[in-house]
């Protein structure tokens, strides 16, 4: 990317100033134009009366007109879209929405965030349902398909898995997974969480019946925003877990009245929410668009790609997950440093050198997320900070 162009990039996120930031996959940074039309909005709904009908209806309007939006930036159309409050809004809706009995599996897999592992431990706890678990390759697309795939049987009711893994951002396979999944009568469903943001999606080519994902992370939006696609196939089958206000299509307060949902995503859309929030939604993704998703993938692979090869070369520094294959690879690297715990390493980074990284403590790891707005520079103190730590632990 042109210096020049990703400086005009960096003085629209003011999250940059005064920081090594290397941690987009926790939360992103919003452009200055998200905060302020935020603020504006916020504003604008409360001067205005924010209890009269016209007021919190048009607000509630300009919601769905933002998952129209979102949806279009996934490949598919706005009602098969629920809005949510984060990508674990979205599992949960998933996992709580199936009708388990004792002895049906879920397959996962060892890279889960605790969004996509909590919820079956729960279900595990409470309905009886067995958690199995595909140990994920690090250098193979084709071994991912086959583990998962080897791991379905006729009690499995759901695949759930990240599209890229949180611990070391290994991106999977997810078409060739469905594939597999379906071919076995399977349902599946994706955690986005680190994937929206990070290259083009296209849910409707990749297959799958459920796909989550927030606005915090990689799509730069505000805190409090996320969405869960549902197939129109799978919708027949998932019942609402939480019911109300805006979520039924009929009903009648009566001791023997009728109930129905509407036939789209948004029966899991309840309640009063900060309209907003994901009415500004829409202006985190024009600023991603503004740049290119093709453009930002590529920034940011080749920046993490960069800051691998630096850190395996260090003594003592051992690089974890993805490193051959490019396609098997996002903007996470993840390593080990003798003599550090993870979050010991995120420590000293981030108290010694002004690094913001991320512990991955079930790795006894540091992760950092090399975004496209990240410098070469960046690369460089990050790498340097490091190896300064590895040659005092030594």
């Amino acid at each position: 990317m042109d210096p020049e162009i990703k400086s005009a990039l960096r003085r629209e996120l003011p999250g940059l100033e005064g920081t090594l930031y290397l941690n987009t996959g926790t939360l992103g940074p919003s452009p200055r134009r998200v905060t302020e039309r935020l603020f504006q909005l916020y504003r604008e709904w409360q001067e205005r009366g924010p209890g009269n009908p016209e007021v919190y209806q048009a607000a509630h309007a300009e919601t769905r007109k933002a998952a129209e939006r979102v949806a279009s930036f996934v490949g598919v159309q706005g009602d098969e879209l629920a809005l949510t409050g984060n990508a674990t809004d979205g599992i949960n809706i998933v996992a709580n929405g199936i009708e388990w009995k004792a002895g049906d599996e879920v397959v996962i897999s060892d890279q889960e965030h605790p969004a996509g592992l909590l919820i079956w431990l729960h279900l595990r706890q409470t309905k009886g349902i067995r958690v199995r678990i595909a140990r994920l390759s690090a250098d193979g697309r084709l071994r991912n398909v086959e583990e998962v795939a080897s791991l379905l049987t006729p009690r499995t009711r759901l695949v759930a898995l990240s599209h890229v893994t949180c611990m070391t951002g290994l991106r999977l396979p997810a078409r060739e997974i469905t594939e597999a999944a379906h071919a076995r009568g399977v349902p599946i469903l994706f955690d986005g969480a680190q994937s929206a943001g990070q290259f083009p999606l296209d849910l409707r080519a990749l297959g799958c019946d459920f796909y989550a994902l927030n606005g915090h992370k990689w799509l730069l939006g505000p805190v409090g925003t996320g969405a869960l696609y549902v197939s129109r196939t799978a919708l027949v089958d998932l019942r609402p877990d939480r019911v109300g206000g805006g979520s039924t299509d009929q009903f009648r307060y009566a001791e023997d009245g009728p109930l129905a949902f509407p036939a789209t995503a948004t029966r899991f859309e309840f309640g009063t929410r900060c309209y907003p929030l994901h009415s500004v939604w829409p202006e985190a993704l024009a600023f991603l668009e503004e740049v290119g998703l093709a453009v930002i993938r590529e920034e940011s692979l080749r920046l993490s790609m960069l800051l691998r090869r630096e850190l395996a070369a260090i003594p003592g520094v051992t690089v974890l997950g993805p490193s051959g294959d490019p396609e098997l690879m996002t903007g996470m690297v993840t390593c080990r440093v003798a003599g550090y715990t993870g979050q010991g390493l995120y420590e000293a980074l981030l108290k010694r050198f002004g690094v913001v990284s991320r512990p991955v403590v079930e790795l006894e790891a540091t992760r950092f997320s090399t975004a496209f707005f990240n410098t070469e520079e960046e690369i460089a103190q990050a790498a340097g900070a490091v190896a300064v730590l590895a040659r005092e632990a030594a």
